[in-house]
């Protein structure tokens, strides 16, 4: 598959677009960004994503992860597919907003058929995409970053729930993985330290850290620290809320402290986040 950099430039950081005939990779496994969304446009092809095969045909989707392996085993010659190639730093904002269960759903189940989600529905996200991108500026990030969700968010609904196709087989390490996600979720705001997380999991930190590492190739305290720099963007575009109350409800011991964690982790200060996306 292409880089980022060799699609096209959306004018969104992290974010590429573009159009794939896979010609040059068929058999051999893809280099993936950290979440690559595929819609086929035309054709059919056979995939196998994680030893497991799927036949993607007109409108069918397929979310694919940077450590999925994934190759098309053959494809028919009008064969293609819209590609939405996602960086670990928007992936995040997206996964913010979304239920924690997406995730080990789609780790099982990275393949949808069109007549599952409905064609309509793929063809009228993917105009409004193009529309976002080609005609708007100012809102350009978080639209998209919206409009990313939108689409899982109607997975999840067209999945009862994420209910269709969940096995109760998972490992204890998966299970724990998948555990560990959840607690941050729910704790992130109160709690940074990975000695924390461990302990609701009965487990040790360096254990933990294994595991993290393994499952979702980072530290556990990257991944706590991703969720608290979310927290902290998702308050900054409240106006009213001062730097001080925001340092307050995530439990930083003052504003400055919290404006070095932020820059450290963003590369932007506080004030420079805020006038941009406010």
């Amino acid at each position: 598959m292409k880089t980022l950099s060799q699609l096209s430039d959306t004018g969104i950081e992290d974010l590429a677009i573009g159009l794939n005939s896979f010609d040059a990779q068929v058999g051999h496994p893809l280099a993936l960004a950290y979440v690559v969304v595929l819609i086929c446009r035309e054709g059919s092809a056979e995939w196998e994503v994680n030893f497991k095969p799927h036949r993607m045909k007109k409108n069918d989707l397929l979310v694919l992860a940077e450590d999925s392996i994934a190759l098309i085993k053959r494809k028919s010659d009008d064969y293609s597919c819209a590609c939405y190639l996602m960086n670990r730093s928007i992936a995040a904002e997206i996964a913010h907003a979304l239920p924690n269960s997406l995730f080990s759903f789609l780790s099982r189940s990275p393949f949808f058929a069109a007549e599952k989600l409905s064609p309509e529905y793929s063809k009228a996200w993917e105009g409004q995409a193009a529309l976002i991108h080609e005609q708007c500026v100012t809102y350009q990030r978080t639209m998209i970053v919206n409009h990313v969700q939108n689409l899982f968010l109607w997975i999840c609904e067209k999945t009862d729930g994420l209910g269709a196709g969940m096995r109760n087989d998972f490992s204890r390490s998966e299970a724990v993985c998948w555990k560990f996600w959840e607690l941050i979720s729910q704790h992130c705001v109160q709690q940074r330290g990975v000695a924390f997380y461990a302990g609701l999991l009965h487990i040790t930190p360096y254990y933990l850290s294994q595991l993290s590492r393994r499952f979702f190739n980072d530290a556990p305290k990257t991944l706590i620290d991703r969720q608290v720099v979310l927290e902290i963007k998702k308050r900054l575009t409240q106006p009213r809320k001062s730097v001080q109350q925001i340092a307050e409800e995530l439990h930083f011991a003052d504003a400055s402290y919290l404006g070095k964690f932020f820059k450290r982790h963003t590369g932007v200060g506080l004030t420079d986040y805020r006038k941009g996306r406010t």
